[in-house]
């Protein structure tokens, strides 16, 4: 037996023998380091099909001495593959030992068995499917799936038997095919000739058996399992549609081969998702115990999306996972809840259909903003979206509702945006009984917490159903987390604003329609709570008891009154409130009554105590409202470039830079450089000699909480238009090393302040700095300095954390810190280390 059999086999066999926590958890501790320094990413793949992992210096020489005489055992192939083998042997060994501490005390969750390719199993670099799922409170996972594996390959060994024998497990989760269609891509596509279209390119005399094959060997696994475990229910998925790639590892070479042009060939990968997609679902048909989920359009949000030509990056794999966990939940557990009663404790069939429809409205979505949606607004301190949380709420809350008898409807059910009016009108054309808008919220200082729901403001003074809907949800949902109850004092214990989605003049007149902020998502305590499973589904119940208690004893609908503003949610009423409050200073003439904290946070005034340059009236003051708002969206459209002055910094950062927030503010973790990304917002980016793909690992390699690569290429508000237009160029590889300190101070900052972080200047050409005024000697120039703002505190707070942190590790952080009043910035670098 060769060396690596050995000493893998010692470091397994003690893992799998650990019998209490402690041993269990130093266990997972050890390999999870052995999968972390013992492999990184290759050039190349071991096999057409595999991820490209190749051993550290110290693994192999530690693990991997190949055998004399050739090959030996399944680890002993070559080193290539040897190393594949060894990551998928020390993961598989890492989650039975997860598996075994989750179910050690006892375990009423969901057990299941896990076999599949790299979509389930990629054992190292990134969280897959299995790792997604695995997180679950309520899911245990034993994988016995390897990265590289075909469908064959589980079919033959038949891992899956025994390990739903050893866990009782009642799912089996199966991802195969992938490798099996893309392995030897190049082989099953023809020549390209001119106007040939993507079905033409495939050679269907050859792609055929090998669908056929997959499809065989998926029916002998099914079969298998319903002959041995006729109750265990196998899920199955799809792929979602990657890119092609001129560096790639296994389609770009294949379409290359064969002169198809990129475009062209994703059109062809499509044809074949497709062709695959359509004999599961014929499989589906065929047998009662499958599941099959079709991931497309789950996945893929861009290039960005994508690890590479096969594997998409975490936060695809998280889509992806979302997807899956709600079919089996759907199948398994009804939708949501095992626990008897809080899915039919309060059905009643005959008073639910009487009391017609309930659209439930998941906020914002998509990547855009769309007719006053915006994409996304509040986002956790590590990276949770707003977007993802409402849509997971609502398709739980539905699925009690609909386990009690309603009849429900969501204005979305993917990762899509509409516009506020046209979520409405899901409820208004189907004359809804209820209408809910679910949202999460944030404040300035992230640390404001409770529950507030609401109606629209125009609705008339005294009862009615949308206010009666309103208390009903808010006491069910504050009595279930014990959270503040944000609405407390106010009429009738009912808010107000003028959001969108609740404009009288948008619903069917019988509609009780409010808006619902769960709780503050930018804490992250709470951030924390959220991401538990069980947490969730008790936002859902409580939800689901609200909307039901207003249907037990529905009121009548009276007329409304038109709006003029619409706001989306309880953030943009308090960021509008507060804007307002700054802008009106130069509007009105205040009588100072109020020093009062708004809903989400922001200091605010009472505007009705003002008066617009003399003139008194309610009337009048809208008016001021309204000034004031169009000052606002002036201030805030104003180019960058806003010229300040340092003894090192020259002239370059503005006070708020929407176009920075918007290419980084939604991608903290998960964004590559990206010259598209950069040019949109900078201009002309000479990065011919450039090397990205190098930057980003030499970012991720400081390992990094919540700065991506592409942010500390950013190229100065200065760089896009004006005399120093494309004077700025991208940092020479030389210098990649002088920001390292400085990129780790500002991600500390960012911890420390829990709150998003933008950086606004980092490397400057020194044509670009002397253009801008920049000192002679900036150590922007060395790529040691970056300028930044926070969205949250004050720049002299901003200051003081970095002076801190510097102060605790001096070795490591001493330079230059500064705070600069013109642009509301502050500058830091490493200079002195």
């Amino acid at each position: 037996m060769n060396k690596i059999n050995e000493e893998l086999s010692k470091v397994i066999a003690q893992a799998d023998t650990a019998v209490d926590q402690d041993s269990l958890t130093d266990a997972i501790e050890r390999l999870d380091a052995m999968l972390k320094d013992g492999f990184v990413q290759a050039e190349a793949s071991a096999l057409p099909y595999a991820p490209a992992l190749e051993m550290t210096t110290e693994f192999e020489t530690t693990y991997a001495q190949a055998p004399e005489g050739g090959a030996e055992g399944k680890f002993g192939r070559f080193i290539g593959s040897m190393a594949l083998d060894s990551a998928n042997a020390i993961a598989r060994a890492k989650r039975r030992a997860e598996y075994r501490l989750k179910t050690l005390f006892g375990f009423d969750g969901l057990r299941i068995v896990e076999d599949g390719d790299s979509w389930t199993q990629y054992p190292v670099l990134l969280e897959d499917i299995g790792d997604q799922l695995q997180a679950q409170d309520d899911f245990a996972v034993f994988s016995v799936g390897g990265a590289g594996d075909l469908v064959s390959d589980m079919a033959n060994e038949k891992e899956y038997l025994s390990a739903l024998q050893i866990t009782d497990a009642a799912v089996l989760l199966v991802s195969g095919g992938g490798n099996d269609m893309f392995g030897h891509l190049q082989d099953i596509l023809v020549d390209y000739t001119d106007g040939a279209s993507p079905a033409d390119l495939i050679n269907h005399g050859a792609f055929g058996p090998i669908l056929r094959t997959v499809t065989e060997n998926y029916e002998t696994i099914l079969t298998d399992v319903a002959t041995s475990f006729p109750d265990v229910c196998i899920f199955t998925h799809g792929y979602d549609l990657p890119f092609p790639l001129d560096d790639g590892k296994w389609i770009g070479p294949a379409l290359t081969a064969r002169s198809i042009p990129f475009d062209i060939g994703r059109g062809v990968l499509n044809v074949i998702l497709d062709m695959f997609n359509a004999e599961m679902v014929k499989l589906e048909a065929r047998h009662s115990n499958m599941v099959f989920c079709d991931l497309r359009g789950e996945v893929d949000r861009g290039l960005n999306s994508w690890f590479d030509e096969l594997h998409p990056k975490n936060a695809g794999y998280a889509r992806a996972a979302a997807a899956i966990e709600r079919v089996i939940r759907d199948r398994m557990l009804g939708g949501l809840e095992t626990t008897p009663g809080h899915l039919t404790a309060k059905a009643n069939p005959e008073r639910s259909k009487a009391a017609g429809t309930v659209v439930l409205d998941p906020g914002h979505g998509g990547t855009t903003k769309v007719g006053g949606s915006s994409a996304n607004n509040a986002t956790g301190p590590h990276g949770t979206l707003e977007k993802d949380l409402t849509l997971d709420v609502a398709l739980r809350t539905k699925t009690v509702l609909e386990h009690r008898g309603y009849n429900v409807l969501l204005t979305r059910s993917s990762d899509v945006n509409l516009g506020l009016s046209a979520r409405a009108a899901v409820a208004r054309s189907v004359g809804a009984a209820v209408f809910v808008s679910i949202h999460f919220n944030g404040s300035t200082n992230h640390n404001a917490q409770g529950t507030e729901t609401f109606v629209h403001k125009s609705l008339p003074n005294g009862a009615h159903p949308s206010k009666a809907l309103c208390r009903a949800v808010q006491s069910e949902m504050v009595a279930a987390l014990g959270l503040r109850d944000r609405n407390k004092g106010f009429p009738l214990g009912a808010k107000s604003g003028g959001f969108g989605v609740l404009n009288p003049h948008h619903h069917a007149q019988q509609t009780a329609a409010v808006l619902h902020e769960v709780s503050f998502l930018d804490r992250a305590d709470e951030e924390e709570r959220l991401s538990k499973v069980s947490y969730k589904r008790k936002i859902a119940i409580a939800l689901a008891d609200g909307i039901e208690a207003y249907l037990t004893g529905i009121a009548p609908a009276e007329n409304f009154s038109a709006a003029e503003i619409e706001l989306e949610d309880a953030m943009e009423l308090a960021k509008v409130e507060s804007d307002f409050s700054a802008a009106a200073e130069h509007l009105f003439e205040w009588r100072d009554t109020s020093d009062d904290t708004d809903e989400c946070g922001f200091e605010t005034h009472d505007v009705s105590n003002g008066h617009l340059l003399g003139v008194d009236s309610v009337a009048q003051g809208n008016l001021g409202f309204l000034h004031a708002l169009a000052e606002i969206e002036a201030r805030f459209s104003k180019g960058q470039g806003h010229v300040i002055d340092g003894p090192d910094e020259g002239h370059e950062t503005s006070e708020r830079d929407p176009a920075i927030e918007r290419a980084f503010g939604s991608h903290s973790f998960d964004v590559g450089a990206n010259v598209t990304v950069l040019a949109d917002v900078f201009g002309r980016v000479e990065s011919t000699s450039f090397s990205h793909s190098d930057f980003e690992a030499f970012i991720r390699s400081l390992g990094l909480r919540y700065f991506s690569p592409s942010e500390f290429l950013v190229l100065g508000g200065q760089n896009k238009s004006g005399k120093c237009a494309g004077k700025n160029t991208l940092p020479p590889q030389s210098l990649w090393g002088n920001i390292a300190n400085t990129a780790l101070l500002v991600d500390r900052i960012r911890d420390r302040l829990n709150a998003p972080v933008f950086i606004t200047s980092a490397y400057r050409s020194p044509p670009y700095n002397a253009c801008i005024g920049g000192a002679s000697a900036s150590q922007h120039m060395r790529f040691n300095a970056l300028d930044w703002y926070c969205t949250a505190h004050d720049r002299a707070h901003w200051r003081q954390v970095a002076e801190q942190l510097q102060a605790s590790d001096p070795g490591r952080f001493a330079g230059f810190i500064k705070d600069y009043a013109g642009g509301n910035f502050v500058h830091i670098d490493t200079r002195y280390t």
